[in-house]
């Protein structure tokens, strides 16, 4: 091999592999849309005749492309472009503060749409009157959901390597999540009268066919039969809607996919635990996402209404659930340990008054 073949090939394979560690950059679930996003600024500027790629550049193009895009898009489309423009030309614009001034303005006033939840009550009405024959698989994904405050594509990805029976109760693990931190789980009977959960649950799993060519636990259900199947998201993401229509409940519409996640972690709030519990029962790393999966709920108020002005206020106790994270200040009776189902599943008559 001569020198000057040696000197070719070297630069070669240095840019393959910096090329290799670029693309390792991009997060790898959602690397086409990354990409697509930076394709899409790079013909605004070839239209526009742009070439800098400077802070006036990404003004005009969010203030003109984008603004009739949602403050959410855009500050996901921000986010895209932050890392693509790093990557490709080694520009940081997280240093651009007109920008980020401009995307905070922008957003002033914003009310995102969220789903809306299910109370314990509806929980309990759906599970014990609803046709097993035909809402059988739909109240085992609502058990799921709401225990384990899953996402649609979480509760459409569990395996049956992700289930273990432990005949008093039932472990689920949720491998991998949008966060990337492992879940488990447990599914307890339950106390709501009338609704044992773990004979809802078995019932379904002991109807699931065997031989299906796949491991996926939830699979087509029709007339009080399981197909081979597997259960589709945009079907997972309907369930919370037919629940709603099936009792009746005003706007089924907007009880979407998110709805067993939010209702699982107002649920869990109402109950009262710390905000710590709350991020590590649903996964969350920041606080304050944490904190908008939460019904701001009419219980809630009245809650602080009553702890402001005593009995002015009639209140039933919202949960007799006591979770510590530390022994400090915390009288012995609410040290003990229990379950997280709890907060979710025991049935209790409303009171007419907190004692």
């Amino acid at each position: 091999m001569s020198e000057s073949e040696t000197d070719s090939d070297c630069p070669m394979d240095i840019e393959a592999a910096a090329e290799a560690a670029i693309n390792g950059l991009l997060p790898e679930k959602s690397k086409a849309l990354y990409e697509a996003a930076y394709k899409k600024f790079q013909a605004w500027q070839a239209k526009n005749r742009v070439q800098a790629t400077d802070e006036k550049c990404l003004l005009a193009y969010f203030s003109q492309e984008l603004k009739d895009k949602s403050p959410p898009t855009k500050w996901s489309l921000y986010s895209m472009l932050r890392t693509m423009i790093n990557v490709k030309i080694g520009i940081d614009i997280s240093g651009f503060m007109n920008l980020k001034s401009f995307l905070k303005r922008k957003s002033d006033g914003y009310r995102p749409k969220k789903s809306k939840i299910l109370t314990k009550e509806q929980i309990f009405k759906f599970l014990k009157e609803a046709e097993d024959s035909v809402h059988l698989a739909t109240k085992v994904a609502l058990i799921i959901g709401v225990y384990g405050a899953c996402r649609r594509e979480e509760i459409m990805k569990l395996s049956l390597d992700d289930i273990e029976d432990l005949k008093d109760s039932i472990k689920i693990t949720i491998p991998n999540t949008k966060t990337k931190i492992m879940r488990q789980f447990i599914v307890t009977k339950g106390e709501a009268p009338g609704v044992d959960m773990l004979k809802l649950f078995r019932l379904y799993a002991e109807k699931r066919p065997a031989g299906t060519g796949h491991s996926r636990f939830f699979v087509s259900y029709r007339f009080g039969k399981c197909t081979k199947q597997a259960m589709g998201i945009n079907t997972i993401a309907k369930l919370p809607r037919i629940i709603a229509e099936h009792l009746k409940l005003p706007s089924p519409e907007l009880y979407t996919g998110h709805c067993f996640r939010r209702s699982s972690a107002s649920l869990l709030a109402d109950s009262g635990v710390d905000i710590s519990v709350l991020k590590r029962h649903g996964g969350w790393k920041s606080s304050s996402v944490a904190e908008g999966y939460v019904e701001n709920s009419l219980q809630q108020k009245k809650s602080i209404a009553t702890k402001i002005l005593g009995e002015a206020a009639e209140v039933s106790e919202p949960s007799e659930v006591h979770i510590a994270t530390s022994s400090k200040n915390v009288p012995e009776r609410q040290a003990e340990s229990i379950t997280l189902s709890h907060a979710f599943f025991v049935f209790r008559p409303q009171s007419s008054s907190v004692q």
